[in-house]
């Protein structure tokens, strides 16, 4: 098991940036080799992508570009290696995989819990980030190493996010990679009417995403994000999110892209979800019961059902402003409190 330790940033967004390169240049080089192929890749498509990548970041999120370059020079990688590496799920649609669960109700206010599926034996790809000072709202965060994105976050204020990929075929080049969204909202948000409203103000370019909000006031939602623009689907103030990676009634419902069998399984682990909900205790050990859940049919922690395997597992807690993190199969693994 690879020993995961948090990597604390500050100062200037540049700063962070060179600091978190630098402490994981080996992750980030390692990442980057299974990642990015520009053997494989037609330059002639992916160059100028990879332009429109930068120019939109530099008009919607330009602190974000100038922390990507500081990565670049921490890690001692070339800066056209991080740039395609941030914007990968706009190069190619990757795995539409992930469970998220959001409980209003606990003793502690809402929570948030979630597994992320992208392989197995991937526990370097979910590294946790503590930003206390410096520029920007101070936080705590999961993140690929190497990259401008947070896969579940808590920041100062207590807004609380976790998402599942999506699949569709709309691109909007107006729009930033969907992957950096999550940290304009830990950035510059507060609560869950600020980050939907964030969500609805800002386009995204290309990989959707189903996104469980709460924050430290208890408030819940789930909003589908896609290139079209930002759908809530549940909530705001729901007792209960439940997210997984297939549209639900609304404007999308219907266009998955996702293979059958994949979008059955998501289908399967949304309705764990609602059960479970019935049957545990709104508690942080019950949350961490479902991230581990291995039912029969329609499990969350998954061991290779339909090509998934669950390769870390969250419970984001926003009046604490801490995330459990089990890094590796979650079943497997301890639970590691990271907090500000």
């Amino acid at each position: 098991m690879i020993e995961i330790t948090p990597i604390e940033l500050t100062g200037t967004f540049r700063e962070q940036g060179r600091q978190h390169g630098a402490a994981l240049a080996h992750v980030i080089a390692e990442i980057i080799g299974e990642v990015v192929h520009w053997d494989q890749w037609d330059g002639a498509k992916v160059d100028p992508l990879l332009d429109t990548v930068q120019a939109r970041l530099g008009e919607w999120t330009p602190w974000l570009l100038e922390e990507m370059v500081g990565i670049a020079e921490g890690s001692g990688l070339p800066h056209r290696d991080i740039v395609a590496y941030n914007a990968l799920a706009d190069i190619w649609q990757v795995q539409a995989w992930c469970t998220t669960l959001g409980w209003a109700d606990t003793p502690l206010g809402a929570i948030v819990g979630k597994t992320n599926d992208i392989g197995r034996h991937h526990e370097k790809y979910h590294w946790p980030l503590i930003r206390r000072g410096g520029e920007g709202k101070p936080a705590v965060w999961v993140t690929w190493p190497g990259t401008i994105w947070a896969n579940c976050v808590v920041n100062e204020a207590g807004l609380t996010i976790g998402g599942s990929s999506l699949s569709m075929r709309a691109r909007n080049m107006a729009g930033i990679p969907s992957n950096c969204m999550y940290r304009v909202l830990m950035d510059t948000c507060d609560n869950v009417g600020e980050a939907i409203a964030a969500c609805e103000r800002i386009p995204v370019m290309h990989h959707p995403q189903h996104d469980a909000f709460a924050d430290a006031t208890g408030d819940l939602a789930a909003v589908e994000v896609a290139p079209d623009g930002a759908h809530v689907c549940q909530g705001p103030h729901a007792p209960a999110v439940y997210v997984t990676n297939h549209f639900c009634a609304g404007p999308w419902q219907g266009m998955d892209t996702s293979e059958p069998r994949h979008v059955l399984n998501s289908q399967r682990r949304r309705a764990t979800l609602g059960r479970l909900t019935q049957e545990l205790p709104h508690t942080i050990e019950g949350m961490q019961r479902v991230v581990t859940n291995h039912a029969e049919v329609g499990a969350i922690c998954q061991h290779g059902q339909e090509d998934m395997w669950s390769s870390t597992g969250y419970v984001a807690i926003p009046q604490e402003r801490a995330i459990l993190v089990a890094h590796g199969q979650p079943c497997e693994c301890e639970w590691v409190r990271v907090a500000l």
